[in-house]
């Protein structure tokens, strides 16, 4: 038992690194990744049912190993870290709010409602429908119209930047010859 997975170690030893290093590209981790491997495919070697399928369990183990690596990172962030990021987009957003009110208020009656509605009381497109007696369809699309119509508006003055989520993390002014106030 064991000198077959020592030969078949030895053969994919320098595969493994390579593999692994292409995913998380830190030689470190990587080297302690293939050791995390090997001490499971060592201990638990008796559990594999077909020994011809033993590379590609190798491979299974391999890849779990480097998944539960990403998920220790993700939740090794200290939940002040957490709260200091969530607590700053949420100052930014109800800051920028207040910056957007004048381009909001400029809106057509009915854009505005529907982007009051849907983007600052957070209320789902469904129940725009209902509350102004439109359409589903027709409340989406005069929600995307607001928006569309409010980006025309602000970019004009400002620059916002947001996250892959549309959490605004940075805005600023233009210079421009509107009044923004």
């Amino acid at each position: 038992m064991s000198n077959e997975i020592i030969h078949v170690w030895n053969d994919m030893n320098d595969r493994l690194i390579n593999f692994v290093n292409g995913k998380v590209n830190d030689s470190e981790i990587t080297k302690d990744i293939v050791q995390d491997v090997f001490l499971k495919v060592f201990t638990k070697f008796d559990t594999l049912k077909n020994k011809e399928k033993l590379v590609s369990w190798i491979y299974q183990i391999t890849r779990n190993e480097i998944i539960s690596h990403f998920r220790k990172i993700k939740y090794n962030r200290t939940s002040k870290d957490f709260e200091t990021s969530e607590t700053s987009n949420e100052t930014l957003t109800s800051e920028l709010i207040d910056c957007l009110s004048p381009f909001i208020n400029s809106l057509p009656e009915k854009y505005k409602q529907a982007i009051v509605l849907a983007d600052i009381e957070n209320v789902s497109q469904k129940d725009i429908a209902e509350r102004l007696n439109i359409s589903y369809s027709g409340a989406k699309s005069r929600v995307q119209r607001g928006r569309e119509m409010l980006k025309e508006t602000y970019e004009e003055c400002c620059t916002i930047s947001t996250d892959v989520y549309g959490s605004v993390i940075d805005y600023r002014a233009k210079s421009c010859n509107k009044t923004c106030e």
